[in-house]
């Protein structure tokens, strides 16, 4: 899927096309973190996606003898524009709210959205695979949508909450629910490919996790506070709440919020990639996470009995902790995580162990998409790339810097860009790996002034003397 951006808040113009590992690289302000929650709403899908067209499918199911029915594939490749622009259209009509800001910053905003799947048969190809569903008493079967038969309706009856998982011969009341729910399916088929992947999640670990980390408790106990006082004094809640439920922070925050929220409950999840949570763990964090009944988040660090509330632990445990939390017990194979400046707080050391980890996670089935500032991060996603390509002597190198088999990158799965002078560009990938001028621009030229500096200040000391 690639997606074309025009005036979208510093960037003028630019295109990004996600791959399994997809990078942003820049300066300051130069709109990474546009692109990024703007991708995150795009894939979240929580715009209006209502296709006009859907009317004569529905009309058409209607007239079908039980057990027929119609072809997915077929309907989307003759809608395809429609259902192209729709989305464009819903999307961009969302971006205020995803931002939390006003309408009048995104009046000259364009988004264009290219989808992957041109042909019918790639189209077909991707949803033959799909199984059995019942989504608002319409069936979804290989890739064929159809009503139930009378029978299914007449065995439904009996199943307790009957009218919201049925179609009875009144139809015209459940159309509403209908467009909605193949609105989305149709959507989800083309740009998503999410048959593959239904339950299919993307999180969002935003730059201000750690201070979101840290004061998340005091947020909601603030929030239940006015609940209450309102209760006691007889006075409507929203007039506690309105600065509260008015839009002040852009939804991947607010979404961050609600996901540290709730880790009382998800804690009991396990995930296939909580091994990767023990890795962090042990080789960055020497200690590991609990989050008790109260949803209280703790560290034990490994030499010590002791557990630290996270208010008391350095700034690498604070900033680590929703990642490490997602692993162990959220994460899904074709998941997207999205981190904003996965180094933050790290030294070096453990930047460049953060790197090979996110390298594992795409290797394993994740798709990954980071913006970072570090030249350590991307010079270790270099020797990861370069070591993949089986030189002679990779095998002794790899053994003797201790890289491992499952964190080498194929190029072929990663895309970097440069968000620079109100554009992006995608950045050139060569046997070197990724070619980052912008950080090569400041490193040399710290080196020459380092040097420059150095040396005159010896010629001073030998004039001196």
């Amino acid at each position: 899927m690639k997606i074309d951006f025009e005036h979208l808040g510093g960037i003028d113009k630019g295109s990004i096309e996600l791959n399994d590992f997809t990078i942003f690289c820049g300066k300051n302000n130069s709109g990474k973190t546009y692109a990024m929650y703007s991708i995150y709403g795009l894939l979240s899908k929580r715009y209006n996606i209502k296709f006009d067209f859907v009317q004569s499918i529905f009309n058409k199911l209607k007239t079908l003898e039980d057990y027929e029915s119609l072809d997915l594939s077929e309907i989307i490749y003759e809608n395809r524009d429609e259902i192209v622009n729709g989305i464009e259209k819903g999307f961009t009509e969302y971006l205020p709210e995803l931002f939390g800001v006003s309408n009048e910053l995104f009046l000259k905003t364009k988004i264009k959205i290219n989808f992957s799947l041109y042909t019918q048969k790639e189209i077909k190809k991707s949803i033959e695979n799909d199984g059995r569903m019942v989504i608002a008493g319409i069936i979804f079967n290989n890739g064929k949508v159809r009503l139930p038969s009378s029978d299914e309706q007449e065995a439904v009856k009996k199943v307790k909450g009957f009218e919201l998982y049925s179609i009875e011969n009144e139809l015209s009341t459940k159309y509403n629910i209908f467009q909605s729910i193949l609105s989305e399916r149709l959507a989800s088929i083309l740009f998503f490919n999410t048959y593959q992947f239904q339950d299919q999640g993307i999180t969002l670990l935003p730059s201000e996790r750690d201070g979101v980390n840290l004061f998340f408790r005091e947020l909601f106990s603030i929030r239940n506070l006015l609940l209450q006082q309102s209760q006691n004094d007889s006075v409507n809640p929203m007039f506690f709440l309105k600065d509260i439920v008015k839009a002040r922070y852009a939804d991947p925050i607010k979404d961050y919020l609600q996901y540290l929220s709730l880790i009382g409950s998800t804690k009991k999840g396990i995930s296939d990639y909580q091994e990767y949570a023990q890795i962090i763990q042990k080789n960055v964090l020497g200690g590991k996470y609990e989050v008790d009944d109260f949803g209280n988040v703790l560290f034990m660090p490994s030499e010590s009995k002791n557990k630290l509330p996270l208010h008391f632990t350095s700034s690498t445990v604070k900033s680590l902790f929703g990642l490490v939390f997602y692993l162990k017990h959220l994460a899904k194979e074709g998941d997207y995580l999205m981190i904003d400046e996965p180094e933050l707080n790290l030294h070096p050391d453990n930047q460049r162990q953060v790197a090979r980890i996110l390298a594992q996670l795409v290797n394993a089935g994740l798709k990954v998409i980071v913006s970072t500032h570090s030249d350590y991060f991307v010079r270790e996603l270099n020797n990861l790339i370069m070591l993949k390509k089986g030189f002679s002597g990779a095998i002794e190198l790899q053994k003797e810097y201790g890289y491992q088999e499952n964190e080498l990158l194929d190029d072929k799965c990663i895309s970097a860009y440069l968000f620079d002078n109100k554009t992006i560009t995608l950045m050139d990938l060569d046997d070197e790996g990724i070619i980052v001028d912008t950080f090569d621009k400041v490193i040399n030229e710290l080196n020459q002034s380092s040097n420059k500096i150095y040396f005159a200040m010896q010629d001073a000391k030998e004039s001196s003397d």
